[in-house]
């Protein structure tokens, strides 16, 4: 399309050649005539004067450039925007499949697309424009919102409660026992998990991520929380709104987490902790204690992110410390080897 056809599609002021056709996005490394690139940092700035037909930028980085601009305040985002218009995500046409398995009380809304082989169990109630793909199974008494979307292979156990423009990538898994077990008389005994998980809107779960239901209560996941691949959310745990968790990801049970909190790949945290809002935590460390509000951690355990740097470079340099240290005792004729 023209770009003053996108301009107008994006709700962004145009500088330059309206009438220069735009063939697709691209990343600013494979950009070529007729395509479109977003610069959001000096850094890429370069870009602005490469080949490329346009460019999504801020208007301090747009002074200058050759090709023509779009004026965003975020041009990640408005990029974003532009990817789904030109590729616009796959949606099978509205139907029910005549080999998906429906219980005769359950309730769909208009504009609902059922795969082959889904399962739909009594009682459930799903919103109008849903999307379920072959092989999902969604149990009884569950209860789903609008615009909701499960991909193939996803399990949703009994009482769930999810609400709109939800999202469930391959393989998810929402409401499967948490994991609970009693030492008796020289066995384990299951802990019967009989609560729920509410999931609000705007909630994406990546493929093969699990969310366990409570023992009792429910397991919430608040407005927006977005989870990676294969992570896992224990039970009872509560995650607050737009927090996000990268892949590998273990939150244990009863944990309470704040909003907008963000979790790098492989975090472990340990069951019955809180942490505030705005949190950040770098890949692979360990949460033993509560965290305030705005820390920023790394390490195992975690601590903030200034002192495990300091630990990093003493651990660089440890065998050089321990042969000063053992060169000290020789001289001072202290023979400890243990070390």
């Amino acid at each position: 399309m023209k770009l003053k056809e996108l301009a107008s599609k994006l709700g962004l002021e145009i500088r330059g050649d309206g009438g220069v056709e735009i063939f697709a996005p691209a990343p600013i490394e494979a950009a070529s005539p007729g395509m479109i690139v977003f610069v959001a940092s000096a850094k890429y700035a370069s870009a602005l004067q490469s080949s490329v037909s346009a460019a999504i930028t801020t208007a301090e980085l747009a002074a200058g450039a050759k090709c023509a601009t779009l004026i965003s305040a975020n041009p990640y985002a408005d990029f974003a925007r532009v990817l789904e218009i030109f590729f616009p995500p796959y949606r099978p046409a509205p139907g029910i499949d005549p080999r998906a398995s429906i219980a005769p009380d359950a309730t769909l809304g208009a504009n609902a697309s059922i795969g082959a082989s889904a399962v739909i169990g009594a009682g459930v109630s799903i919103g109008r424009d849903a999307v379920i793909h072959p092989n999902v199974t969604i149990y009884p008494g569950v209860r789903i919102g609008d615009r909701f979307t499960a991909h193939s292979g996803v399990s949703i156990r009994e009482g769930t409660v999810i609400g709109n423009r939800v999202t469930l990538l391959n393989g998810a898994v929402i409401g499967a026992d948490g994991f609970g077990f009693v030492e008796e008389k020289g066995d384990l005994t299951k802990i019967p998990q009989v609560g729920i998980v509410i999931v609000e809107d705007d909630v994406e779960i990546g493929a093969n991520s699990t969310v366990d239901r409570a023992m009792m209560g429910a397991t919430v996941l608040h407005r927006g929380v977005k989870l990676d691949d294969q992570v896992h959310i224990g039970h009872n745990c509560e995650i607050g709104e737009y927090s996000r968790f990268s892949g590998h990801t273990g939150i244990s049970g009863s944990t309470r987490i704040g909003k907008w909190c963000l979790f790098g790949g492989q975090v472990g945290c340990a069951d019955h902790i809180t942490i505030g809002d705005r949190v950040m935590v770098v890949a692979k460390a360990g949460i033993h204690t509560d965290l305030k509000d705005d820390a920023i951690v790394s390490g195992i355990p975690a601590v903030d992110v200034r002192k495990f740097r300091r630990y990093a470079v003493v651990l660089t340099r440890l065998p050089e410390i321990i042969r000063r240290v053992r060169a000290l005792e020789n001289r001072a004729g202290i023979n400890n080897r243990e070390a």
